[in-house]
This record gives structure tokens, sequence and C-alpha cells, in this order.
């Protein structure tokens, strides 16, 4: 028997696939699900959520005591910084009137109020050469005199 077909034709019938027609039983197999799964998914996730609030809750509570302690320790530099700069100006005074008392200025008045008065002559005092001085009338000027007759 020959076929009628061509031979080019019966081959592409033959690799064509073939759409089967489903069974009645491969229907998807749908049914309702229980409220149990959303109610577990509810009771897992408080705990997660309460754990990380307070995780985050903490962590503020550090960062502020953080801050706060860095504000403390700063107002403690800026009060020593302060005791400083009075410290500094004090010096600066007291060097001021240190220096003033060393002027001629500041001896002649300080001599003034100590009731001290300039002297009615001026006396120059002139360095001798060692020997020229007469031996001291006493030795030790601290012991009493020794007497010469005994």
């Amino acid at each position: 028997m020959v076929s009628s077909a061509s031979p080019r034709t019966s081959q592409t019938a033959r690799t064509a696939p073939r759409s089967a027609p489903k069974p009645a039983a491969s229907e998807p197999n749908l049914r309702v699900a229980s409220a149990k799964p959303a109610a577990q998914t509810k009771e897992r996730i408080w705990p997660a959520l309460t754990i990380v609030t307070s995780f985050a809750v903490v962590i503020a509570f550090v960062v502020a005591g953080l801050f706060a302690s860095d504000i403390q320790t700063q107002a403690e530099i800026d009060t020593i910084q302060t005791e400083i700069e009075e410290l500094r100006e004090t010096r600066v005074k007291v060097l001021a009137q240190r220096a003033w008392y060393d002027s001629p200025e500041g001896l002649s008045e300080t001599a003034t109020r100590a009731g001290l008065v300039p002297a009615p002559e001026v006396a120059l005092l002139v360095p001798l050469a060692p020997g020229l001085l007469a031996p001291p009338a006493q030795i030790d000027p601290f012991t009493p005199p020794i007497a010469a007759n005994r």
C-alpha cells in the first residue's frame, strides 16, 4: 500500500507532539487552610519584636549615657580651663607687682612707707686691696672678751 502523502509530510506528523486529553483526576486538590498557622506566625513575631525593641531601647539608653558622660567631662574641662585662665591672670598681676617693686619708683615708695628717709650725705664705698685694713679687735664678735689680767 502506497501512501498518498509525501514523505516529508509523514515525517512531520510523526515528530509533532500530540496533545493528550487530561484525565479528570489531575485537577488541583484545593482545600481551606486552618487558622492555626497564622496564629502560630503571630506567636513567633511577638517575642522577636519584643527582643528587638528591648535591644533598641537598651542601645538608646547606652548612647544617651555616653552623651551625658561626654557632656559632664566637657563641663569639667571647661571649669579647669577657667581656673587656669584665672591663675594665669593672677600670675601676670603678681609678676607686674614684683617688677614694680624692683623698679626705682617702687623701691622709693616702699622705703618711704616703711619710714626710711634719704641720707643727708652720699658716701661712696671704695674697695681696698687685701692687707690695707687693720685686723679686727676681736676675732669672734659673738664670744665674750678674754680678760688679759687674770
